[in-house]
């Protein structure tokens, strides 16, 4: 990998919060040149040291309008590869991909089918159990009238949105089939669920950067220090390998032939003994420093495989990181964590928010302008 070799990336969708993460990854990098669109005029990071440019186009409904504002960006700079971080962007480039005006300056990205089915929890379980991969047994639900479809699963079990959400939130966890039936008997649901059988073990995760189903570049972390409850992302990972869950990741990857990253959400179900498949992030993901600590990349990597560049698949380390929440909870657990100088500069997002604190500090003045405002007398 020439790193020494100039690249200019736009970012079309900087009004995602995974925008900090992905900066940070390319903040290790001196040859960059990071262009970035958002309909966020007060966004943040345009204060980032690490941004060229910042252009605000107005939040429109229209995709086409969105299109034609990246094509604005190609004109006026000389853009090698448009990187969309989120799903949203992901997915209204994969559907008019054909509108762009130098498609050859497109990151690497899946067919819109590939990518619905990884998106949505129910294509996703059907996909799975037709490629006979490892998932819980799971049945969607849109109204109470369909609530027999659980009777072939077996308690307990949790229920999500089939689409859309993240973070953990909208998942609840029910012992009976009776607590199932009185949760859906006194909600209305705008929204699909599914249910499927909770698995008795324990979290985690693989990231993956692929290329036509071949992995280019993957981790493998799992969860050691719980985040706000038992679904919501954790405070703190451990990097691992499995080598019995990167081989159901690589015939995940291979049977979607994925382009572009992912990060797959899994389970160890200790009475099968498997890993099995819980659902797909179809984008970057907020971890990504954490892989970046550890020895990979990921949008760098994305980056180079687009341009068609080839490389080895980048081994890691077998570290600790904790996020900044978990830098908080463990100095009000002990208090003396405060003196692992070294762990938090290196194991923790803090080196990043300390070479490029604008951000943050715009950030916190907004939220407390806020904050005040809303205590103003109407």
């Amino acid at each position: 990998m020439d790193t020494n070799s100039k690249l200019s990336i736009l970012i079309p969708d900087g009004e995602s919060h995974i925008l900090l993460y992905v900066v940070s990854c390319m903040s290790k990098l001196k040859n960059i040149d990071l262009y970035l669109m958002s309909n966020e005029m007060n966004n943040p990071m345009r204060y980032s040291k690490y941004i060229k440019t910042f252009s605000y186009y107005a939040k429109t409904s229209s995709d086409i309008d969105w299109i034609n504002n990246i094509n604005k960006e190609l004109e006026k700079h000389d853009i090698e590869v448009i990187m969309p971080i989120f799903e949203t962007g992901i997915r209204t480039l994969i559907k008019h991909k054909t509108k762009i005006s130098q498609q050859d300056r497109l990151g690497l990205l899946p067919s819109l089918s590939n990518f619905d089915t990884a998106l949505n929890k129910g294509l996703l379980a059907k996909h799975l159990d037709a490629n006979n991969l490892p998932n819980p047994k799971t049945v969607s639900l849109s109204t109470e009238l369909e609530f027999d479809n659980v009777n072939s699963l077996n308690f307990p079990v949790i229920i999500k949105p089939e689409e859309g959400f993240g973070g953990g939130q909208g998942i609840i966890k029910f012992n009976s089939k009776e607590e199932l039936h009185h949760y859906f008997s006194n909600h209305d649901f705008e929204y699909i669920n599914i249910v499927q059988e909770y698995i008795e073990g324990y979290d985690i995760d693989c990231s993956v950067l692929c290329k036509s189903g071949e992995i280019l570049a993957f981790t493998i972390q799992k969860g050691n220090m719980t985040g706000k409850n038992q679904f919501s992302p954790q405070f703190g990972l451990s990097f691992l390998y499995e080598d019995e869950l990167y081989r159901v990741v690589e015939k995940l990857m291979k049977s979607l032939k994925w382009n572009g990253v992912a990060h797959i959400d899994m389970r160890y179900d200790r009475k099968a003994n498997l890993f099995k498949v819980i659902e797909v992030n179809a984008r970057f993901w907020v971890s990504l420093d954490a892989s970046l600590i550890a020895g990979v990349n990921f949008p760098y990597l994305y980056c180079l495989a687009s341009k068609g560049h080839i490389f080895k698949i980048p081994q890691y380390s077998y570290i600790s990181y904790i996020n900044l929440k978990g830098v908080v909870k463990s100095i009000k657990k002990n208090i003396t964590f405060i003196f692992k100088v070294n762990f938090i500069l290196k194991h923790t997002p803090l080196q990043f928010a300390l070479k490029d604190p604008l951000p943050m500090i715009y950030k916190f003045i907004s939220r407390t302008r806020n904050i005040l405002r809303s205590r103003l007398p109407k």
